[in-house]
């Protein structure tokens, strides 16, 4: 196997130490865009962005700090042990990508640049492909409808819905007193040709209907 894709023998110069670092950060950037791409919205800070570009290069000095001794490795599994992460994740994703830019790391700090480099683009490529096919057929077609209907049978709400959307079920219906009529929850699925400002203006025309939202949910949403 050529060398550039196993980890070399951890005993650096200062041209090695350099492209460890210099490559770390080109490929922590390369991770960073690509979280920035998937999932930029008020919902994720600048900072957690920076901290993936950080981490993989504080990753990387360790790694060539430590080298092959045993008692610095020892030492850094028992400091490591008493830091408390007190940080909330919001997404899963955060966390994979925090895994991504370890890795990283690691493989730029064992002197396993190729495995680095070519797993990094493998796995953003990866990423960019499903985030691709999410946006495109997945995330924006499930949504959480609600309207308020005078009467209160759901059945002649659910043959309103019908011919609207692809598929949907009833989630919860709700009371709102006499007079006032029923307020229906559905999950609804649009159809690929029909956008939510249709669905919302063609309710909007039916007679007995007021009070119409559409929720995206939020495993579903980016934000």
């Amino acid at each position: 196997m050529p060398t550039g894709l196993t980890p070399q023998q951890m005993s650096f110069t200062f041209g090695q130490i350099a492209l460890s670092l210099c490559l770390s950060f080109a490929l922590a950037y390369l991770a960073a865009g690509v979280y920035r791409k998937m999932c930029a919205g008020p919902g994720h800070s600048l900072s957690f962005f920076i901290t993936l570009i950080v981490t993989p290069m504080v990753v990387c000095m360790i790694m060539m700090a430590i080298g092959s001794n045993v008692a610095l490795s020892l030492g850094l599994v028992g400091a490591l042990s008493i830091i408390r992460f007190r940080t909330v994740i919001k997404d899963n994703r955060d966390m994979a990508f925090l895994f991504l830019t370890i890795g990283i790391g690691l493989c730029c700090g064992s002197g396993g640049y190729g495995i680095g480099l070519i797993g990094t683009v493998f796995v953003c490529g990866i990423l960019l492909a499903i985030h691709a096919v999410g946006k495109t057929r997945l995330v924006a077609s499930e949504y959480l409808l609600v309207f308020r209907q005078r009467h209160s049978d759901s059945n002649e709400a659910s043959q309103l819905l019908h011919g609207l959307v692809s598929w949907y079920r009833l989630h919860g219906a709700a009371d709102l007193g006499e007079h006032e009529g029923c307020e229906f929850t559905y999950r609804v699925r649009l159809g690929s040709s029909v956008a939510p400002e249709t669905l919302l203006a063609k309710l909007r025309s039916t007679t007995g209907l007021s009070h119409s939202v559409l929720i995206s949910p939020e495993s579903q949403l980016a934000i």
